[in-house]
């Protein structure tokens, strides 16, 4: 995702949360983007690690949305590193939401 579609996204699109992501959404083509702020998580090493774990849980579970298309964009709101089975806990209810509406 570009810069423009993130901030589209954030305008218009609809929000969920669950700790420690919160999630935007709207139809659209199937794009994807993830942040992990450089304000709680300084080191680099630290912010890829949550990202790549993100990307994982979203990679493996994203067939729950069935064939509808969306534009994703997923912030880390967690002040703490959480380990893979709670973010991917999390990213599972967030996307059986979205799969229901």
């Amino acid at each position: 995702m570009n810069e423009r579609q993130i901030l589209q996204l954030l305008k218009t699109g609809q929000v969920l949360f669950r700790y420690p992501l919160k999630v935007h959404f709207q139809a659209g083509t199937g794009d994807f983007g993830v942040s992990v702020p450089k304000r709680n998580f300084k080191r680099a090493v630290w912010r890829n690690l949550l990202k790549r774990r993100v990307r994982e849980a979203y990679r493996l579970n994203r067939s729950r949305l069935g064939d509808k298309s969306y534009d994703v964009f997923i912030y880390y709101v967690g002040k703490q590193e959480e380990d893979y089975g709670r973010i991917e806990k999390s990213l599972l209810e967030i996307l059986d939401d979205m799969a229901s509406r």
